[in-house]
């Protein structure tokens, strides 16, 4: 009898988180449970009469009407009409890339139908991405660390990252056992998804860069490249010509509109967001995440140049080492275009990079080569950072005060915690701690995700 690809548990979690977000949704909505629960501790977003204010109220009613907002409303557009500009907006509309509306509009579901579809996405390329790189023991602790952090809403939103998290895991699970039309399908399937050719793009040469480095193969380190980044240049030109034939006037229009974005190379100051929601989570990301990765990135970079065998180094023959280096150059990069490019303003950054199918990968992988390292001297240096991060969002003049809305910063401490220190795993008082976190973690997703359908909070 042939096994699974995964342990049978991870699709038994993957359900129940599903089932326990809406239990806890729909609880919420009523009026005597928010106030001797949620209601204790957060107000809510509500709209009326066109103005946005926190009230002490329970859940919004979610209505395909209100399940569409902020970029949900181009995809919808698009799904719908097309790419015809005319009376319903300007040529923005062309930065939005073709393949999660053409998805939507073959399989004719309704709004709320897309909720099921994009979480049905994110939870079978979390499988793909177990079967490749996770051990069959960790794919419980790992699914549990897929769920728990703060960005997990956006799985559940109208917008792409479901589908490029699907396409962009179809392509690894190619690089993991050597199927290049598996890697090539999927590359140039994310390549029609979103617009990811940039940081993919520099993220493959960097990490073939790496590698010729100590191989000098000059030849075989193009000829690889070349491999590499062909379907995600067929994917964007494959966009461009659609573009074009939507009328967009230029092959180059998902570029020139960028425009738009304000995208500018500036000295960050004035640490802001577009949500208080999401400005916690970035600047967590901002200490935890980017500056250990880029510290890892420099130590790998100076290990690779070290004419001897360094103690750790990494080899491009082993799929996890090609992928490790790939996927920290791809979250670093992101990192740094909006740290240096949107002068301090922070938005976007966890839906970039911690929401991004190569964090995943590195949450799969990246202990097995971390764990070496002394637990004592992990668990300082991570409390070091968590410490920086809480104190720069208390001094921040965009928080302005504490409140509920910050309460993400801490739900990314605790995951990345609990993913630190996960060698202890087999103690019970961490089992349990690790599966009562989970349920904090759906509150938050809740949390958020009424605020999203409220149009109180600008997951853009």
């Amino acid at each position: 009898m042939r096994k699974p690809i995964v342990n049978r548990k991870v699709i038994l979690i993957q359900g129940a988180y599903f089932i326990g977000f809406w239990i806890v949704f729909l609880s919420l909505q009523n009026q005597t449970v928010y106030s001797y629960s949620l209601g204790l501790v957060a107000d809510n977003w509500q709209k009326k009469n066109g103005k946005r204010n926190l009230v002490h109220s329970p859940y919004e009613r979610l209505t395909n009407e209100n399940y569409i907002n902020w970029d949900g409303t181009h995809y919808y557009r698009i799904k719908n009409k097309g790419y015809q500009t005319g009376k319903d907006g300007g040529d923005y509309i062309f930065a939005f890339f073709p393949l999660f509306p053409f998805i939507w509009s073959i399989l004719n579901i309704p709004p709320i139908g897309v909720l099921f579809l994009n979480y049905g996405f994110f939870s079978i390329a979390i499988v793909l991405l177990l079967s490749v790189l996770s051990k069959p023991k960790d794919h419980v602790k790992n699914v549990i660390f897929s769920l728990s952090l703060p960005g997990t809403v956006i799985f559940l939103m109208p917008y792409t990252e479901a589908t490029y998290m699907l396409m962009v895991s179809i392509s690894i699970y190619g690089i993991v056992k050597k199927n290049y039309w598996l890697y090539f399908l999927g590359i140039i399937l994310a390549s029609l998804t979103r617009p990811s050719f940039t940081f993919l793009l520099l993220s493959l040469i960097g990490t073939e860069l790496f590698f010729l480095i100590k191989s000098k193969d000059i030849k075989s380190g193009f000829v690889s490249l070349a491999y590499r980044i062909t379907p995600l240049i067929l994917g964007t030109l494959a966009v461009s010509l659609i573009h074009y034939s939507q009328g967009s006037g230029s092959f180059f229009k998902f570029i020139e509109v960028q425009k738009y974005w304000n995208n500018v190379l500036s000295v960050p100051h004035k640490l802001r967001d577009w949500s208080h929601e999401g400005f916690a989570i970035n600047v967590g990301v901002v200490f935890l995440v980017f500056f250990p990765l880029l510290t890892l990135l420099f130590y790998l970079g100076y290990n690779q140049l070290k004419p001897r065998k360094a103690r750790f180094a990494l080899t491009y023959n082993r799929p996890k080492d090609y992928l490790l280096l790939l996927s920290i150059l791809y979250v670093v990069g992101s990192s740094l275009f909006i740290i240096l490019f949107r002068g301090g303003s922070l938005h976007c950054l966890f839906r970039f990079t911690i929401d991004s199918p190569f964090f995943y990968v590195l949450i799969f992988i990246a202990f097995d080569y971390l764990k070496k390292v002394p637990i004592n001297f992990r668990l300082f240096s991570f409390s070091t950072l968590a410490l920086v991060s809480i104190f720069v969002l208390g001094l921040a003049d965009y928080s302005t005060f504490w409140n509920f809305s910050d309460f993400g910063l801490f739900v990314l401490i605790t995951s990345l915690l609990f993913w630190l220190i996960q060698d202890l795993n087999s103690n019970k008082a961490y089992s349990i701690g690790q599966s009562l976190f989970l349920l904090i973690s759906i509150i938050w997703a809740t949390y958020l995700f009424n605020t999203y359908i409220a149009q109180g909070w600008i997951f853009a």
